[in-house]
């Protein structure tokens, strides 16, 4: 029975455990990764990402690993994956990927950082899709902009009032998006430092 939780033990902390605390140490809020999925590609991600940990601590554990002294056997793996574990455990709990712990203790609660797009923080999933869309849609205008005042100095003179209109109007659609964010921004009562 004691090898028969050996065995699942050691298969959790080469194959899963390590790689899903730092998937949840990356991505610290429920449906960041997939709004549906989420939690299918969390288990898949820290299935991999286990084994390339495993793999860069068994690396680690050879690298320092001497004749006299070798450090690759199944204690200094345990200590050495579960201290790893451990670490992105404790920076997910920071980053407040585990909301679970505010029942152990309402101390060790953590809200999860919120959700930013182009320094507006934003909590549904719906304003977060439209300041997306504003954001690259502005970006587009800006280099509109910039590829129109390169062009303008070596055109004809009816391509340069083409360029001067096409400038003046990309000017309008980005005064109009910044707008549109600054809305956003106002509603979501975010100063757009974050």
């Amino acid at each position: 029975m004691s090898s028969m939780i050996q065995i699942l033990a050691g298969t959790a902390i080469i194959f899963f455990v390590p790689g899903y605390t730092l998937v949840s140490l990356l991505f610290p809020r429920k449906g960041e990764l997939d709004p549906e999925y989420d939690i299918v590609y969390r288990i898949a991600l820290g299935m991999g990402l286990s084994i390339v940990i495993a793999i860069i601590v068994g690396f680690a554990l050879d690298a320092i690993s001497s004749e006299e002294q070798g450090y690759v056997t199944s204690g200094w793996l345990w200590l050495s994956l579960g201290s790893v574990t451990a670490v992105f455990f404790v920076g997910g709990w920071l980053r407040g990927a585990y909301p679970w712990m505010g029942f152990l203790h309402p101390s060790f609660y953590r809200n999860p950082p919120p959700r930013t797009v182009g320094g507006l923080r934003l909590p549904g999933h719906s304003n977060e899709h439209r300041a997306s869309r504003l954001v690259l849609e502005r970006e587009r205008w800006l280099t509109e902009m910039e590829r129109c005042s390169k062009r303008i100095e070596s055109a004809s003179d009816n391509r340069k009032d083409y360029y001067r209109k096409r400038i003046a109007e990309a000017k309008e659609f980005v005064g109009k998006i910044n707008s549109e964010l600054e809305i956003l921004r106002e509603v979501e009562g975010v100063d757009g430092s974050s």
